[in-house]
């Protein structure tokens, strides 16, 4: 990025912006850029004025002349020759109702001097569509394990720590901060310990946590869910198993590229965002939650931002999982983006489904769904995950297994209880009803004083009115929908259906733009 930026100025570029919260890092860059090509660098924003970049005494010196307008700033530039000028946070002076600022940058570009460039730093990118062809966008990624590394040191040398190897582990724990982030993650671990070493690990990614959080989209989750607590879905246990070596070190030799993700579809409460969460600890890899629906901002091209800078998260803690849980809810609406929401819809998604095409960081993305009907059908194409599965009803195998397991979970012995019975009894549950006739056995159970047993199971059973009820249309157009457009999660053929409840009334948002109804 950096042998970017200075090819770009001296081949003559006459405006650049630069996208990147890291104020410091961007004068660093400008700084080395400068001396290299022997110009002089000023930077300039509303607070401080015009500052010149000393090298003998290093640090930015106040101009006596201190420019406070922009208007100013600009008659400065065009005045002067040999320089960098670097305007902060410039992006309110060049909006629609400020043509004659827009003209006097067009203006700019189109003149024939060699030896000066402009720069404009935000935290955002933001441009009048007049600039578009005019000005050269970098976006500054996430620093990198060296530039992590050099932030270690510093923090080092500054408590006076004697560290003559740096720890790898705690330097790849503060991937995904920003050069800030990291010196104020690495300063905290050693206030609070006394020591940077890889005992410090879980402090560093305390305060990632913390910094990811305050995005308000996306949030680092520490799974403790195994595959073990998954039951049933043989089929996608063993294609992650399988995939999760495209990952070794050896792979790339090998001829293999990294999976792209997968995305399950099926019934609600049949376990998509558990195995998702599973995964995480499958193959030890950071687990980002990505909530599609706090994407979407009120102020114009901030949807198209966030996403960019979630992804770019995802990028830079690599190899990651994003976790995208209900992805229809955040896509919905797709089909009349250009009328109701001015495209803020259609654009995100496009963001997402290239970054997903071209993308060549370790992400592994796993994007869940309840209702197929609200996806958009370009999700849907295979190329733009590895595979799609469809999850259903359990079997009666998989429910004696999901019963096992939850009992397990209560400190139950599952050889106590007659858990065949109770699979045959729960035909048509999903594994989070069975969840429900566990609890609920143990609340009457308790309430009556007495160890839980098999007819209290089975009478929370008989108790609960499962989805597939209500879903028995649905479920079945569901299934013939995925014959040929997904692959079964389950080793396990499906159940027929008894469809015993045809009078049963349907809400009403149980019927409304549901196809498969």
């Amino acid at each position: 990025m950096e042998s970017e930026l200075k090819n770009l100025i001296e081949a003559n570029v006459k405006l650049i912006q630069i996208i990147s919260y890291e104020t410091l890092r961007i004068h660093a860059m400008l700084i080395r850029a400068s001396e290299e090509l022997d110009k002089t660098l000023f930077v300039w924003n509303r607070i401080e004025g015009l500052k010149k970049w000393n090298s003998d005494e290093i640090k930015f010196e106040e101009e006596e002349n201190n420019i406070e307008t922009p208007d100013d700033i600009i008659e400065y530039f065009n005045d002067h020759d040999n320089l960098i000028l670097l305007l902060e946070d410039f992006y309110p002076d060049l909006t629609e109702d400020k043509p004659r600022m827009i003209k006097t940058f067009r203006n700019i570009a189109l003149k024939d001097s060699k030896n000066k460039t402009l720069v404009l730093s935000q935290p955002f990118p933001q441009l009048p569509k007049e600039l578009e062809k005019d000005v050269h966008i970098i976006e500054l990624p996430y620093p990198d394990f060296e530039d992590l590394k050099a932030i270690y040191k510093k923090v080092c040398q500054e408590y006076e720590i004697e560290n003559d190897e740096p720890d790898n582990e705690l330097i790849e724990a503060a991937l995904g901060l920003t050069i800030m982030e990291a010196e104020k993650a690495f300063s905290l671990a050693y206030i609070e310990n006394r020591q940077l070493t890889g005992a410090e690990v879980p402090l560093v990614i305390r305060e990632k946590e913390n910094v990811i959080k305050k995005s308000g989209y996306l949030e680092y989750y520490h799974p403790k869910e195994t595959m073990d607590d998954v039951g049933g879905l043989e089929n996608l246990k063993n294609w992650l198993k399988k995939r999760g070596r495209g990952f070794d070190k050896g792979a790339k030799d090998f001829g293999l590229t990294y999976p792209k993700g997968i995305l399950l579809l099926g019934i609600p409460g049949t376990g998509k965002s558990l195995t998702a969460k599973a995964v995480g600890n499958l193959w030890n890899f950071p687990l980002l939650r990505l909530d599609m629906g706090k994407i979407f901002g009120g102020i114009v091209g901030e949807s198209e931002n966030n996403i960019r800078e979630a992804l770019k998260i995802a990028e830079a803690i690599a190899p990651s999982i994003l976790w995208i849980d209900e992805i229809e809810k955040g896509m919905s609406g797709i089909s009349s983006s250009g009328s109701s929401d001015g495209g803020t819809t259609a654009r995100v998604l496009g963001t997402f489904l290239t970054w997903m095409q071209e993308k060549t960081k370790p992400v592994f993305v796993v994007a869940t769904a309840n209702d197929i009907s609200q996806l958009p059908p370009e999700l849907l194409r295979k190329g733009r995950v590895d595979e799609i599965f469809f999850v259903d009803l359990p079997s009666e195998k998989e429910r004696k297994e999901i019963i096992d397991i939850h009992l397990k979970r209560k400190g139950r012995d599952p050889e106590d209880f007659d858990t065949p019975q109770l699979a045959k009894e729960s035909k048509g549950f999903s594994g989070a009803e069975l969840e429900e006739a566990v609890k609920e056995a143990l609340f009457q159970a308790y309430d009556d004083e007495k160890e839980v047993t098999t007819e209290h199971i089975s009478v929370a059973i008989k108790k609960t009115y499962p989805l597939s009820s209500t879903m028995h249309e649905t479920i079945n157009k569901m299934r013939q929908w995925a014959k040929s457009r997904a692959v079964a999660a389950s080793e396990e053929e499906p159940e027929k259906l008894d469809n015993q409840n045809k009078d049963v009334p349907k809400l009403k948002q149980e019927t409304y733009n549901n196809p498969f109804i």
